[in-house]
């Protein structure tokens, strides 16, 4: 029986494109410029990378990076519950190592 191999690259342009939105429906101007600097979301070709390593060079002021992070560590570990590998997987890691990983 053949799986599906889901990974989280493949939906950055959406979950980009969600951030994105957002912020323009909470009316985030600078979180929208922040996002946009690199061109427009569709054209960017690992835009969620992107934000976070434009986060960790402390390229966001204070409030665009208190806006982003709580909502990327909330679909990041949403990501890892419903498509990491298990809790018990141990030669895997486990979700709960993949989770302490990409915070590091």
């Amino acid at each position: 029986m053949g799986g599906i191999s889901v990974r989280l690259e493949d939906f950055e342009r959406d979950i980009a494109d969600y951030y994105w939105a957002e912020s323009e429906r909470f009316g985030q101007a600078e979180v929208v410029a922040f996002l946009l600097a690199n061109g427009a979301i569709e054209l960017q070709e690992h835009p969620v990378r992107g934000i976070l390593d434009r986060l960790q060079a402390g390229e966001a002021s204070d409030a665009v990076a208190g806006w982003l992070l709580p909502r990327m560590t909330k679909t990041i570990e949403s990501y890892a519950k419903l498509h990491g590998p298990a809790p018990d997987a141990l030669l895997l890691g486990g979700s709960g190592a993949w989770r302490t990983s990409y915070r590091e």
